[in-house]
């Protein structure tokens, strides 16, 4: 099969809503909750994220066309999945709002499967083929930082939807073109590991998947750990789709040395290390800390993940008490719906779950570009250097509505090209997620030096 046979093009169309509404201003950031609190509930005068709009002109200009790399066969399908529904439901709302500037938004999906090298090809297909205006995607962080520097030589936005959460794409090779807007590297460590080392312990494993992001990941929670005056006693490399990962989770010492385990696995990965976990009884002797959630066990947590700590961007089931957050949730499970057969990795459409990073990350990404475009002006790749500028400077607030977020403000660093938002530090208590912490955007550091010229 050719790679032009990969890519197939969904004009993300949505109908004029028929019953005209009031629109309503979107509400103002609400101050960040103490430790320990989730954020209280947020007023919802305007529509809510997925939920009825007010009725806009169908847009009728020429389509902007995105292109995403998108994962949806092999190891990266469960990041896959999450992505395609995120992205549909956030091209679906800005169509329905009237689209970018009067343009539709149309989506051109290509599937790398995993492979850094197909990455480039595809991308360098629907930049110069298929004629897209920007770039987004890819899952695993070579295909991102490849597709980085393609995007640098093209001269074109390129926004990493979801996974590529290396340091070392904002944080090292920051481009002028590129954007990453969840957290990433020592955003995601450091807030973190003064809270576990003190509950769980100075003596630490961890087992990482041997590639970028592990390797980030593994210097990122070191420097953490001896920031709080604690060490990792065992480090163990997994390769990256490695199905027989037993010789490697044995290898963490059980006899009392180690007092608490950082798994930093993804996807298909991640479900595979766990079973052996749970196997070998490894949960019992000491804490479990991973970064994802019930996305990566088929929408059900295991009995090994019980009283684990976990981190990210949203709670799997949503904030409590936040009513733009609940009809986020509710559209994105109806979106899912009209994607099922892609919902086979997450555990099938009754157990679908957006997850705590991956599948609200891929919305927060995707509209965030869908913002710059509006503030920009955009109407296709001829005004690049206005989406740069609107993109470098987005601050988008917690709330409803096409020009915030439910579960948490943005702020784009203009000097790397690295969002920070809102983040939470999670407690597994069964099958729900209990708000341990929570950190405001502005309060997560910045990435690493990175700094890119004017």
């Amino acid at each position: 099969m050719s790679s032009r046979s990969l890519i197939r093009s969904v004009g993300v169309w949505s109908s004029v809503i028929a019953l005209v509404l009031t629109a309503c201003s979107t509400p103002a950031q609400a101050p960040a909750p103490p430790a320990g609190q989730a954020p209280a509930a947020q007023p919802t005068t305007a529509p809510a994220a997925g939920g009825a709009q007010p009725a806009a002109q169908k847009p009728t200009g020429s389509p902007i066309k995105v292109g995403v790399l998108d994962d949806v066969t092999g190891i990266g399908a469960i990041e896959g999945a999450l992505m395609r529904i995120s992205v549909e439901l956030a091209v679906s709302e800005a169509n329905t709002a009237g689209g970018i500037n009067g343009h539709p938004v149309e989506v051109v999906y290509a599937d790398p499967k995993g492979d850094a090298t197909q990455a480039q090809q595809l991308a360098t297909q629907l930049a110069q083929q298929d004629n897209v205006d920007v770039l987004a995607g890819g899952i695993f962080s070579p295909e991102c930082l490849g597709v980085q520097g393609l995007a640098e030589k093209l001269q074109m936005v390129y926004v990493a939807i979801n996974g590529c959460a290396t340091d070392q794409f904002s944080g090292k090779s920051c481009s002028k073109y590129s954007f990453l807007v969840y957290p990433a590297g020592r955003q995601t460590s450091d807030p973190a590991f003064s809270y576990e080392v003190k509950n769980f312990g100075n003596k630490w494993a961890i087992i990482y998947p041997d590639y970028a992001l592990g390797q980030s990941q593994l210097a990122t929670s070191e420097a953490a750990l001896q920031k709080n005056g604690a060490e990792y006693v065992t480090k163990v490399a997994v390769p990256l789709g490695e199905t027989n990962v037993t010789p490697f989770v044995t290898k963490i010492p059980t006899d009392g040395s180690v007092t608490a385990l950082y798994i930093t696995m993804t996807g298909s990965d991640l479900a595979r290390v766990m079973n052996v976990v749970q196997q070998f009884g490894i949960s019992k002797k000491m804490a479990i800390v991973t970064g994802l959630g019930k996305e990566s066990f088929g929408g059900v947590y295991p009995e090994a993940l019980d009283g684990a700590i976990i981190t990210g961007t949203r709670p799997s089931d949503g904030l409590p008490n936040n009513k733009a957050d609940e009809d986020y949730q509710k559209a994105w499970l109806d979106t899912a719906k009209k994607n099922a057969d892609l919902t086979g990795p997450l555990g099938g459409i009754d157990k679908v779950t957006p997850g705590n990073n991956n599948g609200y990350n891929a919305y927060m990404s995707m509209k965030s570009l869908l913002i710059g475009m509006r503030k920009a002006g955009f109407t296709g790749k001829a005004d690049t250097e206005k989406l740069v500028t609107a993109m470098e400077s987005l601050n988008v607030p917690q709330g409803s509505g096409v020009d915030a977020f439910p579960s948490g403000q943005m702020i784009m660093n203009k000097d790397d090209h690295q969002g920070r938002t809102t983040y939470y530090l999670l407690k597994i208590n069964g099958q729900k997620e209990e708000v341990v912490q929570s950190f405001a955007a502005d309060s997560l550091p910045l990435i690493g030096d990175c700094k890119i010229q004017s």
